[in-house]
């Protein structure tokens, strides 16, 4: 039976590029800053590294298809080079694969990283491309700060909340990530923000204003993956043990005629309840004392904390 990968895995170092509008620097620019700041963290050398996962979604706009990218950009010594992609969790999914890589035994230090390039596309949001036939049929234009506007919708008829008390507790939010931000010398958007610019915003669409929605960004992420013995060994103490990894993906039975109501995000219900029995976790909000969701849109944060088990739903 199946045991999972608790405690299998440690991340022995992570770097990241600083993020924004990055015109000084293409792709593998962002790439190289990324892996230097990992290796160095993690006390490494190129030559250790003996896998790697490339994350990016977008690679149209920049540096195309395969594994092939990441390999040259950082001279990898002819390693296996895995490039996925899987929307807004191709991060993950990187990581993913170089933690079960550690954890299955194949190999001792294996690395993740993800790289994008959004402001190349010359569009305001993410860019609107072909997805295919079928997709262009029953998903037609359909964008991002539209579908998640349908979610804040959905979640007020749901739970009967007044307007102005959902705009209100999106705002809290939004003035919060902005005040992390303002720390964070590599974030894109560091200014302050009140809740009053929030609830005075233009609006982008219904009831999601400006401060609501996130930016796009250019930048780029590593991590360096290992056992915790060989961590150990490294001379790193304090390790921080990936304890479960769990990605569910829709099968698109929540949009075809389901009971799903649009209120909420029925994968990540599904995700957190395998990690948290991965992970041996029985009471996420008494137990979990860090939370860094995905917040593209601020009511994403909200209701994701829901499903999460952090926050009572409603």
């Amino acid at each position: 039976m199946a045991t999972g990968i608790k405690d299998k895995a440690v991340i022995l170092g992570m770097g990241c590029s600083k993020f924004g509008e990055r015109w000084d620097a293409n792709a593998e620019d962002l790439m190289v800053e990324a892996f230097e700041e990992a290796t160095k963290d993690a006390g490494v050398e190129r030559h250790q590294i003996e896998a790697a996962w490339f994350g990016t979604a977008i690679e149209d706009q920049h540096v195309g298809k395969s594994g092939v990218p990441l390999a040259m950009t950082l001279r990898l010594p002819y390693i296996p080079v895995t490039r996925v992609e899987n929307y807004c969790a191709t991060g993950t999914e990187a990581f993913r694969g170089a933690c079960y890589a550690v954890a299955s035994g194949a190999v001792d230090i294996a690395l993740a990283l993800g790289v994008e390039k959004l402001k190349d596309t010359g569009y305001g949001g993410l860019p609107q491309r072909g997805r295919g036939n079928l997709n262009n049929l029953y998903w037609p234009n359909l964008s991002a700060p539209g579908s998640f506007a349908q979610l804040a919708t959905a979640y007020r008829a749901k739970h009967g909340v007044d307007r102005s008390d959902l705009k209100r507790a999106m705002a809290h939010i939004s003035v919060k990530s902005h005040e992390n931000a303002s720390k964070n010398p590599k974030a894109h958007l560091r200014n302050r923000i009140t809740e009053d610019d929030v609830l005075n915003a233009p609006m982008v669409a219904e009831p999601l204003g400006l401060y609501d929605c996130c930016g796009v960004s250019d930048g780029s992420a590593c991590a360096i993956v290992t056992t915790p013995e060989i961590a150990r060994s490294l001379g790193k103490t304090d390790l921080i043990g990936v304890k479960a990894l769990q990605i569910a993906v829709s099968n698109g039975q929540e949009l075809q005629y389901d009971e799903w109501d649009g209120s909420y995000f029925a994968t990540t219900r599904i995700a957190a309840k395998r990690a948290y029995q991965e992970a041996g976790i029985r009471d996420p909000r008494s137990q979990v004392s860090l939370v860094d969701v995905h917040d593209c849109f601020s009511i994403t944060e909200l209701v994701t904390l829901e499903d999460l088990n952090i926050s009572a739903e409603g």
